[in-house]
């Protein structure tokens, strides 16, 4: 399903019946004919979307932004061009809503929330497309009335509708040019108003475009936004922020069409290629960091940085989205009889939409630079989260940043064991913090930890990674073990009097066989191609082992006979972190090592304590590319380059708006899959997801972080080229095996392949 609808306003889900049964059936030939679908606009009309965001005093439905966002994804899902009808209409409501004077309200907005007032934005000119402080339109005021002479380009609704919010200049001298800047609802039928052209483009067809020209065209001096002069450029750079939102929505909808068609495509097939799992992730990215913006605009929190991210985002995912249920298709991708070439044409004009993405990247890192350039760990507030677990975090926080941070870089250089760190948190109680308060734990939830692990990723990916190992073991432990086993080794494994540890296969070209087979009443290990996680650091290690096929968990004691430690595994990353190459020969692992005894394990039992590890190396992973991006931020304002520092050159503000974008959205997935901490059938999907786009968003910006410091970035007298080397285990783990791939593409072709229509 495109989105959950149980939690969903009663008119999204009336949306989406109305997409599927009218929409759907009808876009591809109003697409090609280029046709205005004015029967589906009536419907619209009839459904009162014209009047989504106003409020019920003036007829409209009152709905906060995070629904509207859906009613648009809904949509967009069926045929963007329907949206755009909607979208320009609301902008130019929302300028009277949030600027007009009483009377204005009283006067326009019932028609607008009707739709008799049909509305559109004029803003973009000839030779002001994203600088909108360039225009050059003007209204001169003569009498009660105000006369625009001026060119206006790209105008949604420009033919079809007849009230626009147009923005010209009433004081042409003054300085800065936006103060000289008005906003007006200019409303047809008066002379001096031509409609010069519509505009053909490669996509977004059905909705017409168009340029319009005034020439001392009378508008109403009542109409003049707010009825004081000066403060248009305020009212229309406010309207942008939900235009951002409308912007990522219709993304996140367009994206979501060619996931369907693609999953749809690979209905029958042995297995779906891994190249819908990169559509999945990207497209719930998208809409995850939509919602976040729309929700934080709900609640009137600043979310001109949020919402420039989730546009920027949801419309590069759309067009990756786009161009690879192309590829999927084959040569059916590229065919007018199918819905996907239209989606690969209309993609492209999101990333254009409500300021170029290029213009938008430099919004965002300006906003980076105002709002957090100075305060660690910014990107990510608390302040929503329980008492407990804020206070709990911060805690973390600022251990990170006294004592182990520090300690990383010594232990990092001589290749030492963060034991010093990781008794710190021990003594916090860590070291139970996701095991039951029955047992002696914490007993966090997978939310509470997650915030917590990423802290600790930000000082050290070392440090987390052994915590992760320790509690990666006692969930198994937990989940699968007797009541016996639970309570003779979770409290010592909570209080750190017991160290654990996971003993895994290391992946390889070449299979590594091992095997468990009965041996009285316990088992007998065989295996090789093995690594301990820690290897002597640890009093216990936690293997999967099939037996009799079927996968069982096994606790081994540390220098039991049979366990072998061969030699160091030695890695570029997470120096210290204790790994050994292992050996299993002839280990015999007594009944009471055998977690569950002798009854076979449900798989979905393994299923969840795997989710969880995943969640918890995905929160990890995000600390590390948060902290990687700090370093370069400040870096970024510390050095100087032709005379003013890097951080004001256009190339490092793009990567800084890149790099803190792919953080924000892989917190996001990392987020969902832990709140949802193991459970339901989409908890391993998800929990995957949020694993594979931190490990490469842990990638990217580190490689980021060590270009934007240039040769001191591949200095080791500059931690970026620790994080880069960390980064590297990440992408050696499951980020790198095709088999969680192949995972999610499963999950996208069962949850997507339902909705119909031709692929």
């Amino acid at each position: 399903m495109p989105t959950p609808l149980h939690d969903a306003h009663p008119i999204v889900t009336a949306v989406r019946r109305f997409v599927d049964k009218e929409v759907v059936p009808a876009a591809s030939a109003l697409e090609h004919a280029d046709a205005y679908p004015h029967d589906l606009v009536a419907r619209m009309r009839e459904m009162g979307l014209f009047g989504a965001l106003v409020p019920g005093d003036y007829g409209g439905l009152g709905l906060d932004v995070l629904t509207y966002a859906r009613v648009i994804e809904e949509i967009c899902r069926g045929f963007m061009s329907l949206a755009g009808v909607i979208n320009s209409h609301t902008m130019a409501t929302l300028i009277v809503l949030q600027h007009g004077t009483d009377e204005q309200k009283r006067r326009l907005l019932p028609r607008f929330a009707s739709g008799l007032a049909r509305g559109g934005l004029c803003l973009t000119e000839p030779h002001a497309g994203s600088d909108v402080q360039a225009i050059r339109t003007v209204a001169r005021r003569d009498g009660d009335r105000y006369l625009i002479s001026g060119s206006k380009m790209f105008v949604t609704n420009g033919r079809e509708g007849n009230t626009f919010a147009l923005l010209a200049l009433t004081d042409p001298k003054a300085q800065p040019r936006h103060k000289g800047m008005s906003c007006f609802i200019v409303e047809k039928g008066a002379p001096g108003l031509q409609v010069v052209k519509s505009i053909a483009k490669l996509g977004y067809k059905g909705v017409d475009t168009a340029e319009l020209l005034f020439e001392g065209f009378p508008c109403p001096a009542a109409n003049l936004v707010g009825g004081v002069e000066g403060r248009g450029f305020k009212h229309v750079m406010s309207g942008l922020e939900t235009g951002r939102i409308n912007i990522a929505a219709r993304a996140v909808g367009v994206a979501q069409a060619a996931l369907e068609a693609a999953a749809r495509r690979t209905l029958g097939t042995d297995e779906p290629p891994a190249a819908l799992a990169s559509i999945a992730i990207r497209v719930d990215g998208a809409r995850l960091v939509t919602y976040w913006a729309a929700g934080m605009k709900d609640r009137a929190e600043r979310c001109d940085l949020e919402a420039g991210m989730a546009k920027l985002y949801a419309s590069e995912s759309a067009q990756e989205a786009a161009a690879d249920a192309v590829r999927i298709l084959g040569g059916p991708g590229q065919a007018t009889a199918g819905i996907v070439e239209r989606l690969y044409r209309d993609t492209p004009l999101m990333m254009i939409g409500e300021g170029t993405n290029e213009i938008q990247r430099t919004i965002i890192a300006k906003n980076l630079l105002q709002r957090h350039g100075e305060r660690l760990g910014a990107l990510k507030s608390l302040e929503a989260e329980p008492e407990e677990h804020r206070q709990m975090a911060l805690a973390v926080r600022q251990l990170v940043e006294r004592e182990i941070a520090p300690a990383a870089v010594t232990d990092d250089r001589a290749g030492r064991f963060p034991s010093a760190s990781l008794d710190r948190l021990c003594e916090l109680g860590l070291f139970g913090a996701t095991i039951p308060q029955r047992t002696g734990g914490l007993g966090l939830d997978g939310g509470a930890y997650a915030l917590i692990a990423e802290e600790i990723g930000r000082g050290s990916a070392t440090v987390a990674s052994a915590l992760s190992s320790h509690l990666d073991a006692a969930e198994l432990i937990c989940r699968l073990g007797t009541a016996d086993q639970c309570e003779r080794l979770l409290p010592a494994l909570a209080s750190g009097k017991l160290r654990g540890g996971m003993l895994r296969r290391l992946r390889e070209p070449a299979a590594r066989e091992l095997n468990a087979l009965r041996y009285g009443d316990g088992f007998t290990l065989t295996g090789n191609g093995l690594v301990a996680a820690p290897g002597r650091r640890a009093d216990l290690l936690v293997i999967l082992a099939p037996v009799d096929e079927r996968v069982r968990a096994f606790v081994l004691e540390a220098g039991q006979p049979g366990l072998v430690l061969t030699e160091p595994f030695e890695t570029v990353g997470r120096r210290g972190a204790d790994l050994w190459h292992a050996d299993l020969k002839g280990c015999v692992v007594q009944a009471r090592n055998a977690l569950g005894g002798t009854a076979a394990l449900d798989p979905a039992s393994i299923a969840a304590p795997e989710a969880s590890a995943r969640v918890r190396e995905a929160a990890a992973a995000v600390g590390l590319a948060q902290a990687a991006f700090e370093a370069a931020l400040r870096y970024s304002q510390q050095r100087s380059a032709f005379g003013v520092p890097i951080c004001q050159h256009q190339a490092i503000q793009l990567k800084l708006a890149d790099m803190a974008t792919a953080i924000a959205v892989s917190r996001l997935l990392t987020g969902r899959a832990a709140a949802e901490n193991g459970a339901g059938d989409a908890a391993p999907a998800h929990a995957a997801m949020a694993h594979l786009h931190a490990a490469e968003t842990a990638y990217m910006v580190t490689l980021e972080a060590m270009r934007i410091h240039g040769g001191y970035g591949y200095t080791a007298e500059f931690p970026v080229e620790r994080y880069y080397r960390d980064a590297a285990s990440l992408l050696a783990g499951e980020a790198g095996d095709e088999t969680l791939r192949h995972a999610i593409a499963r999950h996208a072709v069962a949850n997507n392949s339902l909705n119909g229509g031709p692929a």
